[in-house]
């Protein structure tokens, strides 16, 4: 039997329980089709594009982002730490992935693949008969075998799959079989694989010649790359980076897209910092901004023609939850008492209203979101003595007092020649996060304990995280997708798929913290029907994150900040506009439609 699978959306809950209701409307395209792909040829392709210079790029033809691209870019491998903005993941502008997942609705939609289906722990893929890569040689189910395959081989962000998959084979050119691993069955995650994974060409990486040392795909560029994603690579420097439009793209195909998208070429400045990012937003030279944005409101107010997708508070949805991770590997921060001691110390209030300009709920210590989605699988009542409320400074410095650390003279507490000086660390420029890390550091104080903030260019702060080497580092575990909360539990928590000591670690728990009970809830949660039992494993689970704090949330944060500027482009998606097509800035996931209804004034 054919399905699209229907999970609760987040952000539709959210919205929902403010009283908002969604309008209905018809989504174009045939990207709900679970047909074979056929139908009228394609239509025709556009004019191949003129040598363009990438620094004068016609404006009307070229939609501007901020807040994608910290650095130059290292790379076009979508599996390698390439610190590309277009690439990779949920993104479909250069790479596609099988199907593409809405965070509206909860489904997932066709794209590389027209349908799927379910039988026991086998899941068949069909293709689109009409994909091609960009220089026009057509996708076959060995394609995307081999792109799974390659998470087996190397340690990257996708190999996390392979815990929970026996095989990915070709049973036809346009078939593809993923079978579950019997062991671990894990439904949802197989879905995130379908709907998360870039898939390349495996005729380009026969030509390579990777050696079959688990990280070298980490460290590969891959410059000359081909996808089958309506864009291309155009240039790259340290100040820009720019993809242009395929004017061959399979998706103007009928059974997909239909056409091709608006813009011609896509183009990311790189800045400094969110200051400049946000000047050249508002000044109309960025069109789309994925950056944090201080006072969102404060821009239309002052006449710059701006939007959010919702256009009251809390202007963005609830999709992540920055969180800082422990590296448990640290003397000092492997002490349960020291973690849980510098969690009950965080002013949520003033990372809320301060650093986050109040986008967030407020914060409660789990690690769920707050939408009746995820707090329905949980016993909130048998929580709350594990739980505090606010700034407890005087039960963090109690406990830090029974686990024996004691202030020297210079007011810092030491234990066995251990003393509690630790470094936190987030992407340069990053000022939300910036922000919440010098209120981190801030509480800590109170507590005997310095902490430092540390803001490097963000390929640093990546490296920093695949190697361990840090001691406090700020990220969003699991994002959002097909399988949330489950896959934020697994990154957060999960350690039965940590590479070995030593070698990057692009999967999951970066602070390398080991509990082989939450191993095994989490395992057990990724294929349990039961809402009983459920509700009483995610409790647990809960508990023992609230007793143990490998991490601490630090807010509820969007997953996307879809903030658009009107100057050049209109047409962006909106609240109860009917598109049913999601606020994930144009390129992720089913966001990729937007594309299509753009208009250069």
């Amino acid at each position: 039997m054919k399905r699209i699978v229907k999970i609760a959306s987040i952000a539709l809950i959210l919205i929902l329980a403010a009283g908002m209701v969604f309008a209905g409307g018809r989504s174009d395209g045939g990207a709900g089709s679970t047909g074979t792909g056929g139908g009228a040829s394609p239509a025709p392709a556009a004019p191949a594009a003129s040598a363009v210079s990438a620094d004068s790029l016609p404006r009307r033809e070229t939609l501007y982002y901020n807040g994608l691209q910290w650095g130059a870019p290292g790379g076009n491998n979508p599996y390698g730490n390439s610190n590309n903005a277009m690439i990779g993941g949920h993104r479909q502008l250069v790479f596609e992935t099988l199907f593409i997942y809405n965070l509206l609705d909860g489904k997932l939609y066709p794209q590389i693949g027209d349908s799927y289906t379910w039988s026991g722990q086998t899941l068949t893929v069909k293709l689109n008969p009409n994909v091609k890569f960009s220089d026009g040689s057509a996708l076959t189910s060995a394609d995307v075998v081999n792109s799974y395959d390659l998470a087996k081989k190397y340690s990257i962000s996708a190999s996390g799959y392979w815990s929970y998959l026996e095989s990915v084979t070709a049973s036809d050119p346009l078939t593809v079989v993923f079978k579950g691993n019997p062991s671990k069955f894990n439904p949802k995650y197989v879905e995130v694989a379908i709907s998360e994974h870039p898939i390349t060409s495996k005729a380009y990486w026969d030509k390579q010649n990777l050696s079959s040392d688990a990280s070298a795909m980490i460290q590969f560029v891959n410059w000359d790359v081909i996808g089958t994603g309506p864009y291309k690579p155009m240039y790259h420097d340290d100040t820009k980076l720019v993809i242009e439009r395929v004017p061959t793209y399979w998706g103007q195909h009928s059974s997909r897209w239909g056409k091709l998208p608006a813009p011609r070429y896509i183009a990311h400045n790189v800045y400094k910092d969110n200051v400049s990012g946000d000047e050249a937003f508002r000044a109309g030279q960025v069109d789309m901004s994925q950056q944090f944005i201080t006072q969102v409101w404060r821009m239309w107010e002052g006449g710059a023609p701006v939007k959010t997708f919702i256009p009251q508070r809390p202007y963005y949805f609830p999709g992540v939850i920055p969180m800082i991770i422990f590296n448990t590997t640290k003397p000092g921060l492997d002490d349960p008492a020291v973690r849980r001691a510098i969690a009950m110390s965080l002013d949520y209030d003033m990372i809320g209203e301060n650093a986050m300009s109040g986008y967030t709920a407020k914060m409660v210590p789990s690690l769920m979101l707050p939408v009746p989605a995820e707090q329905s699988l949980i016993d909130a009542d048998a929580l709350r003595s594990y739980q505090w409320n606010g700034v407890d400074i005087a039960g963090a410095n109690a406990l830090l007092d029974r686990a024996g650390w004691v202030r020297g003279t210079d007011g810092i507490r030491a234990k066995g020649g251990v003393r509690l000086v630790f470094r936190a660390e987030c992407p340069y420029g990053w000022a939300d996060w910036n922000a919440s890390l010098e209120v981190v550091a801030q509480s800590a104080r109170q507590l005997g304990m310095d902490i430092s903030t540390y803001f490097p260019e963000a390929p640093v702060w990546q490296t920093d995280k695949d190697n361990c080497t840090f001691d406090i580092l700020m990220d969003s575990p699991g994002g959002a997708g097909a399988a949330s909360p489950w896959t934020r539990a697994y990154a957060a928590m999960g350690s039965m798929d940590l590479p070995p000591v030593g070698t990057p670690n692009r999967v999951q728990n970066w602070g390398r913290w080991v509990n082989q009970e939450a191993n095994q809830i989490i395992n057990q949660l990724a294929a349990e029907s039961d809402p009983a039992r459920v509700k009483q494993l995610w409790t647990r689970l809960n508990v023992i994150y609230l007793q143990e704090m490998p991490t601490a949330g630090l807010m509820y944060r969007p997953w996307l900040f879809h903030t658009v500027n009107t100057t050049v482009w209109e047409g962006f998606p909106a609240l109860n506009d009917g598109s049913n097509i999601p606020p994930t800035i144009c390129c992720d996931g089913y966001g990729i439609k937007a594309l299509y209804n753009l208009r250069a004034k």
